[in-house]
């Protein structure tokens, strides 16, 4: 890796150029381990252009948190639903595995659930309740298979995907 200002050859993970001072980007830091094919999955996650994935990816993680929380909340609220306490947790499960694993099997089962869920409350009550959830896993699906596309050309070409590091 070369110092973008001075031209300096810079030892791998230097942060600062030791000729002209210059402070490397986290982006050329990156671009520089990419090159060789070093960078980490988590790595690639953080460069600019998966801004808009972390941020869709998150987006949908707080909203399970918010059924999940709306869905404890009423069952310790309402007598006789205590199986809606497994349904707050199984969605703060998913939420949280979807934030952090960017799992692509999360938003499945998430879309899956929420579907199931929506189908029984519209047979037995006749109502549509809880469309959030479903609504949530097939935006997770669209985002972490885009992301997990990005991330399998990276590691199959060696070369950053132009879409990964656009700002």
């Amino acid at each position: 890796m070369k110092c973008a200002s001075c031209g300096t050859e810079l030892a791998e993970g230097t942060l600062l150029c030791p000729v002209c001072g210059r402070v490397l980007s986290s982006e050329e830091v990156a671009q520089s381990k990419a090159e060789g094919g070093k960078l980490s999955k988590k790595e690639f996650y953080k460069l600019p252009g998966m801004k808009s994935y972390r941020s869709n990816i998150i987006s949908c993680a707080v909203v399970l948190y918010i059924c999940a929380a709306v869905t404890i909340l009423a069952s310790v609220l309402i007598e006789g639903m205590g199986a809606s306490i497994v349904d707050g947790i199984l969605l703060l499960g998913l939420g949280i595995w979807l934030q952090i694993g960017k799992s692509r099997v999360s938003a499945i089962i998430t879309t899956c659930y929420g579907l199931l869920s929506v189908g029984l409350v519209l047979v037995t009550a006749g109502r549509v309740q809880g469309w959030w959830i479903p609504l949530a896993g097939i935006w997770a699906i669209v985002y972490t298979f885009k992301f997990h596309n990005l991330w399998n050309k990276y590691q199959r070409d060696g070369v950053l995907p132009e879409e990964a590091v656009k700002k």
